[in-house]
Formats: C-alpha cells, sequence, structure tokens
C-alpha cells in the first residue's frame, strides 16, 4: 500500500485529477460568485419608481360680474356704485335697463344724485310681451318725400327708401308681410311709425315698399298683411 503524504493543511486533493488546490482559492472563488449572484438578484428586484403627473392648480372660479339679471333667474342683482358712474351708464350701458326704472326701484329722487358705494338692486326685465297677431285684409296707403328724415313715431328718422310702415295698433318693431292681390307681389315690412289717421285707410307704407308691391301710381289699394 503506497502512503501519500498527507500535505498541507490548506491544501485538498482532487477525486479525478488527483491534483491539488488551494483551499483558500477555492473558497475565494465561491464567495465572488455568491457576491455576483446577489448582486443579478438585486438588480432585478429594484423597483421601479413611477413618476406621477402632479395635478396643476384648481382655476379659480370667475368673479360675478355685471350682467343682465333678466337672463337665467328671476332675482335681482345688486350693484355698488363705482366713481365715475351715472345711473344712465348703469342701466343703459351695463344692464340694459330703464335708468328711471332702477331709480324708482331704489327709491332714488333724483336720478342724478348717485354716489360711490351705495347699493343698487337691478330687477331683471319684465317678460316680453307677445305680439299681437294679425292676419287679413287693409287699405294701404303710402308717404315718401313731404316726410322724408322727420321724426318717427318711434323716434327714428324716416327713410322713405327703407321698408317701414305706419300701423295704429301694432307695436314698434312689429314684422309684417304684405301682399298686393292685384299683381302677386310681395314684400316684408316693420313697424315704426303710427297713422294713417284718414278714415278708412288702415296702414301707412313708405314709398319703397309701396313701389315693391307696385301701387305707387294707384296711391290706395288693398293688401293682405299678416304679422310674422
Amino acid at each position: 500500500m503506497e502512503v501519500l503524504p498527507a500535505g498541507t493543511a490548506g491544501e485538498v486533493l482532487s477525486g479525478q485529477t488527483g491534483s491539488r488546490r488551494s483551499a483558500g482559492t477555492e473558497s475565494g472563488s465561491f464567495s465572488a460568485l455568491l457576491t455576483a449572484s446577489l448582486d443579478a438578484q438585486q438588480s432585478a428586484s429594484v423597483p421601479v419608481r413611477l413618476e406621477l403627473p402632479q395635478p396643476g392648480p384648481v382655476p379659480a372660479k370667475p368673479e360675478p360680474s355685471p350682467g343682465d339679471p333678466g337672463r337665467g333667474g328671476t332675482e335681482p342683482v345688486e350693484y355698488i356704485v363705482k366713481k365715475g358712474d351715472t345711473l344712465w351708464k348703469i342701466g343703459r350701458q351695463m344692464f340694459n335697463r330703464d335708468p328711471y326704472r332702477i331709480a324708482r326701484d331704489n327709491g332714488i329722487a333724483n336720478p342724478n344724485l348717485i354716489r360711490p358705494g351705495q347699493k343698487l338692486l337691478i330687477h331683471p326685465a319684465p317678460p316680453s310681451p307677445v305680439p299681437p297677431r294679425l292676419k287679413g285684409e287693409v287699405t294701404a296707403s303710402w308717404y315718401g318725400a313731404e316726410h322724408h328724415d322727420k321724426l318717427t313715431a318711434s323716434g327714428q328718422r324716416f327713410d322713405m327708401h327703407k321698408n317701414t310702415l305706419a300701423h295704429r295698433t301694432l307695436p314698434m318693431g312689429t314684422k309684417v308681410r304684405l301682399v298686393n292681390p292685384a299683381n302677386g307681389k310681395s314684400a316684408e315690412g316693420v313697424v315704426n311709425d303710427r297713422g294713417p289717421y284718414i278714415k278708412g285707410r288702415d296702414v301707412d307704407v313708405s314709398y319703397g315698399l309701396a313701389r315693391q308691391l307696385g301701387f305707387v301710381r294707384k296711391g290706395v289699394t288693398k293688401l293682405d298683411i299678416e304679422t310674422i
């Protein structure tokens, strides 16, 4: 039996080749492999940090501004008079209201005496009246050059070439359609004056309308009228 030397304590015998390897070298290689393996696992399991968008600032609600109190509600609007305000400016330009009604609603005896800081209640406009319906036959005449550029009952200046007419009761601004049954011609016009005041006549149309309806030379004729 061959007795082999035990060798040094720091060496081991390889079972396959019989060569000797250092135990310290084996331990160092194992430690290096273990460290590399752990590093790989840690790098594989590093949590991903998600960058979420930060919420932006909440937009501020707009301050209520003077407007039409009759639009979208029936409650009056409180307005604080500012320097330079007049009742006419507040009523006509800002709220589209009658300044004298604002004065009455707020107990103001003199509309010219309002002061900065004063509170005014602006009431909503009353509902617009439904214009009366009119349909039927009327006796019509026309007027022109002798009244051109003069003030009408509506406050507008009469323009003989525009499609306007006078009626005794229809509200100002009422639109009508007129048809001349004698020739089939038709035209539309707007009431902006009062009259006629001659017995037996119902409407007085402008020269422009009479020309479109074809009765300038005749002067007076029957027309069919309908509000639109």
